[in-house]
């Protein structure tokens, strides 16, 4: 007995005789590969920043499993833990994370200020949702919003969520994790990619924008290939100082497409603009220029399933009959075409008679003025005459609207005459 409790001694002893063994820093394990050890909270920002937290139980383990959604995770100062998907630092020396983690003292978890740091062998970087509609791309949504309709927030926020609920309109996008904007007219300010960085709030495997960033899909509504006889040609430019189609013009709040091609079927063009307006004309001008049909997004005023132009842009079709170029008559009924003239309401330039008709013709006009030196027909449906003539002659171009009894002459425009004059008889 004496000499075994000899031996125990001597055995104890030399066991404290040993040196301690050291924690070491886990290179690697199933799901992650050590980066090395890096300086943290350098002026104060943490190299990796996307979540943390702290536990006095904290393995190289327990940390890789908080930041299971992440690229990268870091154990600090033995009890902290740091997750981010991007990693823009040099190694610095593994013996600067010496301290061990609180919850295995056979691993490292840093030190002060030094960050152990493992890559995620098993992270799916989050990306774009790939939907049946295209996606546009990252854009800047700063100030007025580049979807201005129908804002919808939810925790649930996935691409598929937004698409759904944006059903009624051509364009949809995500935002900052869980917002979902609506519109009918694309964005146009681009952003880098990377710019588009936050996953969504219901699938994190997706992207939703960021902070003034959003994430867009969409596609312009497409006008149809035909109105009754007339036929989609494109979306056009117009200004209110150059008109592209010069003939009648109407506005209704419930404009349609069928109603425009209705108004203008004494005319080979018709267009829409503004989504209540509705143009005619005998040609299209050269001044217009076509541009992409998502130029011309605004949805028609009484038929959200069309679009109808937009601001100074004109969805325009051509018929497909054939119409006789309209023309100014030479002479009628003992007067003779003399040009296009000005006229105002509040002054007229023939102010003996008048005479308005929803048939009206140059022929009609001249017969109700037998009599009178001149007459005039204006605005496509009125007559006027007159042994004095005021005003002042007109480029031809103004007089662009044709008789609303006859489409192949020309009877004048808005506050413009084609004035023809008597014979004089010898």
């Amino acid at each position: 007995m004496a000499r075994a409790a000899i031996s125990l001694i001597a055995l104890a002893a030399a066991a404290q005789a040993l040196p301690r063994q050291s924690p070491s820093l886990k290179r690697d394990g199933a799901s992650f590969t050590s980066q090395g050890c890096f300086v943290d909270n350098a002026n104060n920002q943490r190299l990796l920043s996307g979540a943390s937290y702290a536990d006095d139980g904290m393995t190289v383990e327990s940390c890789a499993a908080f930041c299971t959604k992440f690229k990268y995770f870091g154990v600090e100062y033995g009890r902290e833990c740091y997750c981010d998907n991007s990693l823009s630092a040099t190694a610095t020396a593994d013996s600067d994370c010496a301290m061990p983690c609180a919850g295995d003292a056979d691993e490292t978890c840093g030190n002060g200020n030094r960050l152990n740091v493992y890559l995620n062998n098993n992270y799916v970087a989050p990306k774009v949702a790939t939907l049946s509609v295209p996606y546009l791309g990252c854009f800047v949504d700063q100030g007025a919003r580049v979807l201005p309709d129908d804002l919808l927030g939810a925790d649930n926020m996935t691409a598929q969520v937004c698409a759904a609920h944006c059903a009624d309109y051509s364009y949809f996008g995500v935002e900052y994790g869980r917002e979902c904007w609506c519109g009918n007219s694309p964005p146009t300010t681009t952003a880098a990619e990377s710019d588009c960085s936050m996953v969504c709030a219901g699938d994190d495997t997706q992207i939703c924008g960021a902070g003034n960033r959003i994430n867009v899909w969409g596609s312009p509504l497409a006008s149809p290939d035909t109105v009754g006889d007339y036929e989609y040609v494109g979306c056009f430019t117009d200004s209110n100082d150059n008109r592209s189609l010069r003939g009648l013009v109407t506005y209704d709040p419930a404009m349609t497409l069928e109603k425009c091609a209705a108004a203008c079927s004494l005319y080979s063009y018709f267009g829409v603009e503004y989504g209540t307006q509705c143009y005619c004309g005998a040609s299209l001008e050269p001044s217009a220029q076509q541009v992409p049909q998502a130029q011309c997004s605004l949805r028609c005023g009484g038929d959200y399933n069309n679009v109808c132009g937009d601001a100074d842009r004109l969805n325009v079709f051509l018929t497909s009959e054939c119409k006789d170029e309209p023309a100014n008559v030479p002479s009628v009924g003992g007067f003779n075409y003399q040009s296009c003239w000005t006229d105002d309401v509040n002054n007229r330039s023939l102010a003996d008679n008048v005479l308005r008709s929803d048939d009206m013709t140059v022929e009609k006009c001249a017969a109700f003025c037998q009599g009178s030196s001149y007459f005039g027909v204006e605005y496509g449906r009125e007559c006027y005459c007159g042994n004095v003539l005021g005003g002042a002659s007109a480029s031809e171009d103004e007089c662009s609207e044709v008789c609303f009894g006859n489409g192949a002459e020309w009877c004048g425009a808005p506050s413009r005459l084609n004035v023809y004059s008597a014979v004089l008889r010898r």
